[in-house]
């Protein structure tokens, strides 16, 4: 039996792989598929590693991937996502066998989350046009197109998907979310896996919200502060899927890039958390590091023995506060970080050589690794084969 979390390099996003049950034939979960590049450089790669490793006397064979997830549809997150379902159309058109198969595909798309993207597209597309002289014109200019991107990427995919005749939020009926009367459970061959964001109500006021905004602003060209705003909220973001994985009893918390608030309060909502405390055995951090989605009170309320960051560096994540908070919530060293980039963007090595050197001299004793540089991923294990 098998439990293991593998962080693939993806940069400044995420991509992870999820392996459970048998360790001949074990289950297969993708989440999220990184920036571009990252499908040439470390998923396809380590997918045919994979694929050759499990095919056997089939040589050639599809590799099974029971569940592919996209937290959310920034483009951090869906690129790779786009890229591998990209492939799989080509070879489908070619009349190839296809190198993979997807039991179900669960990504919230856009259109799922507002009742009406094609307004905040269109709103995004008129924002995109603001003279230059506004002091915010390059950062709504940006907003904009972001929000171009992430839309029209959410929707590629779902036509991916459809023409490769995926299931999509299987066996939900609609997107992938708590339910308001609280726990939903998905068993998935050894792995139960737990929604816990985005919430039924969070999703309520977020159209609630976007209504309130489309009739305030019905021409965003005129008000490209308010546009921008709501931009700054990123309404995709607040409804990244986070999941708890659990099998032979091990737990992972997934988080997307949901705000830490948000994650605090899921748990909660589904039943997970007891007297408001989670400790699980890998906690996979949001939003690449950042503290801007976190506080002191998420890892006062969810310890971990491996705390895992994807990122290298870029937009200054993982941010060193963030490292510290870690550390500061725990009165043992019982724990492990996990880092996929020692080295990267900016002064992300410095910065890196500089938390070790504290942690040496605070008398600290947890262990920091980061994913050797040439290895498509780092791997965390926690139950024995066998």
């Amino acid at each position: 039996m098998i439990f293991s979390l593998e962080a693939l390099q993806a940069f400044q996003g995420d991509c992870l792989l999820l392996h459970a049950g048998s360790a001949t034939q074990p289950l297969l979960v993708l989440i999220d598929g990184g920036p571009s590049s990252t499908w040439e450089t470390s998923l396809r790669p380590r997918l045919e590693q994979l694929r050759g490793e499990r095919a056997g006397d089939e040589a050639g064979a599809a590799l099974s991937i029971d569940l592919a997830m996209v937290s959310h549809i920034d483009d951090d997150h869906i690129h790779g996502m786009l890229d591998f379902a990209g492939e799989l159309v080509t070879e489908q058109l070619d009349a190839r066998p296809l190198s993979y198969e997807v039991q179900t595909l669960w990504h919230n798309a856009f259109d799922d989350v507002v009742d009406d993207a094609d307004a905040l597209r269109s709103a995004a597309v008129d924002v995109l046009s603001q003279p230059v002289g506004d002091p915010r014109a390059d950062e709504i200019r940006a907003a904009g197109l972001a929000i171009v991107a992430s839309v029209n990427q959410g929707r590629e995919l779902r036509d991916q998907a459809a023409r490769l005749g995926w299931s999509v939020n299987d066996p939900f009926d609609g997107p992938v979310v708590l339910p308001p009367d609280g726990r939903r459970a998905i068993t998935l061959g050894d792995v139960t896996l737990t929604v816990v964001c985005p919430h039924a109500t969070q999703l309520e006021k977020l159209h609630e919200a976007w209504d309130t905004w489309l009739r305030q602003h019905p021409h965003a060209i005129k008000d490209p502060a308010a546009t921008a705003a709501f931009v700054d909220r990123s309404p995709y973001n607040l409804s990244s899927i986070v999941v708890l994985a659990e099998c032979a009893g091990k737990r992972m918390l997934l988080t997307g890039d949901a705000r830490g608030d948000h994650v605090l309060s899921g748990l909660d909502a589904a039943g997970i958390a007891e007297q408001g405390a989670t400790h699980v055995d890998i906690l996979k951090l949001p939003h690449h590091g950042s503290i801007r989605n976190l506080a002191e009170e998420f890892f006062a309320r969810i310890t971990a023995d491996h705390y895992v960051i994807s990122a290298n560096g870029r937009h200054g994540n993982p941010e060193t506060e963030t490292l510290e908070l870690i550390a500061a919530s725990r009165s043992d060293d019982d724990f492990e970080i996990h880092l996929t980039n020692r080295a990267g963007s900016g002064d992300l090595e410095q910065r890196m050589e500089q938390f070790l050197a504290a942690r040496d001299a605070a008398g600290r004793t947890y262990r920091v690794s980061f994913r050797d540089e040439d290895a498509l991923s780092l791997r965390i294990d926690l139950l024995e084969e066998g």
